[in-house]
């Protein structure tokens, strides 16, 4: 899809998200009919546009804070992993949008998109009804799902999910399947991905998620007082430093210079003015 079109489309999915303000544009635009003219709903048609706006910022901010939980509590880092499932293909499919795009740009990271053989079997088995779903898939690299014999997609993702819980690959799982969804909110630190307004979006942070946070804290926190109690109970008491002889000052020991003194002496000699002239003599009688 070209890049024109599918800014237009995210534009469209905001404006799913500001009803009054398109309902007040649309009846200002119906109102005046054929006689409208150019700027007569400017007013209406910038109040909508800042909506739109305003929800795309939103949709960022909020997906840049639920990921960020997930990077200091449960290890997630670039590339993110992002398994898919038949459900969520069929709604991209639906909706008209392009997942490789879509979902890397929410994300504002590198992003690998993934399936499994499982989730291609199920997909298979349905035959033209979800034919257009599975051409999406087989698009995506394939996640080692280690079932020799094919699961139900739900059940494979749902094992890769508990794998990557206490693994060092770590997946967001994305689906439309309600079932599924109920599945992987039980299971420790998994980030659930979903379609809805016509665009991709992080789901909430779950109560068992957030509860293995809580728990890994504590653990830490035990952790650091124990740590503390150690070193409080062997610390070994410091021996003072000895202080180092001074020597003499080299300065004390210098010898001191004698000024010579002198004396003034008055000769019979007198100046211009009539003044006596007056010579100074060291004390050992040598004039200067």
């Amino acid at each position: 899809m070209p890049k024109s079109q599918q800014r237009l489309l995210n534009y469209a999915t905001s404006i799913a998200k500001c009803p009054t303000e398109t309902t007040a544009y649309g009846l200002c635009v119906s109102a005046q009919a054929e006689r409208i003219k150019q700027g007569d709903c400017n007013a209406e048609f910038k109040k909508l546009i800042d909506c739109v706006t305003k929800n795309l910022k939103k949709n960022l901010k909020r997906a840049n804070r639920l990921l960020t939980f997930f990077k200091y509590n449960y290890k997630f880092v670039a590339p993110y992993r992002v398994l898919v499932d038949g459900t969520f293909c069929n709604a991209a499919l639906q909706e008209k949008l392009n997942l490789a795009e879509q979902i890397p740009k929410y994300l504002t990271e590198e992003t690998h998109l993934m399936t499994t053989k499982c989730v291609l079997h199920e997909l298979e088995k349905f035959g033209p009804l979800l034919y257009g779903a599975l051409v999406i898939a087989k698009q995506f690299e394939i996640a080692e799902c280690t079932h020799s014999t094919p699961k139900p997609a739900s059940d494979c993702l749902a094992h890769l999910a508990r794998r990557a819980a206490s693994g060092k690959t770590k997946y967001l799982i994305a689906t439309q399947d309600d079932e599924l969804t109920e599945k992987l909110r039980k299971i420790v630190g998994t980030p659930i991905m979903y379609i809805k307004f016509r665009t991709v979006l992080l789901d909430n942070i779950s109560e068992a998620t957030k509860a293995g946070c809580s728990k890994d804290e504590a653990e830490m926190k035990k952790l650091k007082e124990l740590k503390k109690e150690i070193l409080a109970s062997s610390t070994v008491p410091q021996l003072k430093k000895k202080k180092k002889k001074g020597g003499v000052n080299p300065l004390s020991c210098k010898k001191k210079v004698m000024k010579a003194s002198v004396e003034t002496v008055r000769t019979g000699e007198r100046t211009a003015t009539g003044k006596r002239k007056r010579t100074k003599k060291k004390a050992d009688g040598g004039e200067e």
